[in-house]
């Protein structure tokens, strides 16, 4: 029992985390050498690093996130976010080509979580779907805007 509350103790740690820089990101507060220090804390705490992230291929990032078959949803959210806010920050910057790899890997994981989910007071898959679609459409007219 005292190792289930620690988990979900670091969990709720990592999601908070991910909340905190995500609205850092759009207030455009974050200094470009702290959140990759940070992005690679979250996936540190899942075991990842966060330039073979970014290096992966879809394929790579589903045994990542699945490494007995099974997918580990804490893991594969964590990974998604992570990705998201990479792509995030890149594209609001206003380079959504170089955004778009992280954005597709992100929505590729998001959607392998089961719909509805969500991890922690975050948002639930189904609308970072429909954020990370939108970005990814806007890069593709040639348009960076910003995400609510």
């Amino acid at each position: 029992m005292q190792q289930r509350d620690y988990i979900l103790r670091m969990i709720e740690q990592a999601g908070e985390a991910i909340r905190a820089l995500r609205d850092r990101i759009l207030g455009r507060k974050v200094d470009r050498q702290a959140l990759r220090s940070e992005l690679g804390t979250l996936l540190t705490g899942q075991g990842l690093d966060l330039e073979l992230v970014r290096a992966a291929d879809g394929d790579t990032l589903f045994l990542m996130v699945a490494p007995t078959g099974e997918i580990d949803a804490t893991r594969c959210w964590v990974l998604a976010e992570t990705l998201y806010l990479d792509g995030l920050d890149t594209h609001l910057d206003g380079r959504p080509r170089d955004a778009r790899p992280s954005l597709e890997k992100a929505l590729r994981l998001y959607r392998a979580v089961s719909p509805g989910a969500a991890f922690y007071g975050l948002d639930e898959a189904d609308e970072r779907i429909r954020e990370v679609e939108a970005m990814l459409l806007a890069g593709q007219d040639g348009r960076a805007g910003s995400q609510s």
